[in-house]
């Protein structure tokens, strides 16, 4: 029909190309070659490497002839070497160091451990005890080291020279998940003062260490002075009295030893002779 335009066909439009089969079945065949031969080389590397595993694991050559052993005073050689779970004739090339100190570590009396390995035959291990400055009495007894931290339950051959601390509630001691408390801190100045080789009152002659909440810390000794009431804080002023006072007491042939005393107040300071009747009129004032 006249007036009406017919489509004209775009004689100029790309056509679309047909895909060569032959190439892509070629790139297929390209890929599945190298993912095939990299899939070797990866299984063949690792029966290499375990192929030298095995030698070096089971070769004499560096298998342990000798092992040293130090830091040990508490325990034996060959209780650190059945807790470490290693003997002469191990290889040394198989041993996992750090599982081996994780084992020596989870032992409650060794608190540091290193180990090493010295080709082609020696194995190392150097270790530090727990040092127990007291004992701790919940109803049953555990001790601590001299950061205070409980590091195991106390055995009667163990307690032996060192002080009982009794009269602390579980809620009045510092943990790794608590802060420190007045008693904590208290408790641990003492420990920590019995330690020095100059101190009046070494932790060897203190029995006990008694925590009352109202009147603070009372020691039970061996020394010239059997009851030492120390309340809380400023000790190290009162230790310095009681030095004094012990040196009168030395130089008095009158006095054997001193029942009691009390130091809570430095300027107030109450003494009860051990060799007079246990009365009012008995106690003197220093």
């Amino acid at each position: 029909m006249l007036g009406i335009n017919q489509p004209r066909k775009n004689r100029y439009k790309k056509k679309t190309p047909v895909k060569n089969r032959a190439m892509t079945l070629k790139q297929s065949i390209r890929i599945l070659f190298k993912s095939t031969f990299l899939a070797l080389m990866i299984v063949g590397m690792s029966l290499v490497f375990i192929f030298i595993h095995d030698v070096l694991t089971q070769c004499d050559y560096f298998k342990a002839e000798a092992i040293t052993v130090e830091g040990f005073q508490r325990l034996t050689p060959d209780q650190i070497l059945t807790t470490a779970e290693i003997q002469e004739g191990d290889n040394l090339v198989a041993l996992n160091l750090k599982m081996i100190r994780k084992k020596l570590l989870a032992h409650p009396w060794i608190a540091e451990a290193d180990i090493r390995r010295t080709f082609p035959g020696s194995i190392d291990i150097r270790i530090r005890e727990q040092e127990p400055l007291a004992v701790l009495d919940f109803g049953k007894q555990f001790l601590i080291n001299s950061s205070g931290v409980i590091f195991k339950e106390a055995q009667k051959c163990e307690i032996s020279g060192v002080p009982v601390m009794s009269g602390i509630e579980y809620a009045d001691w510092k943990t790794l998940e608590t802060p420190s408390t007045s008693v904590f801190v208290s408790v641990l100045e003492i420990l920590n003062i019995g330690r020095s080789a100059e101190t009046i009152l070494p932790n060897t002659i203190i029995k006990n260490i008694h925590v009352d909440r109202e009147i603070g810390l009372t020691l039970e000794t061996d020394g010239p002075v059997r009851t030492i009431q120390l309340g809380y804080g400023g000790y190290r002023e009162k230790y310095s009295r009681l030095e004094k006072i012990l040196s009168y007491v030395e130089q008095n042939d009158d006095i054997a030893y001193i029942e009691e005393i009390d130091l809570r107040n430095p300027d107030h300071i109450v003494a009860r002779p051990g060799n007079e009747q246990l009365s009012e009129k008995d106690e003197k004032e220093v």
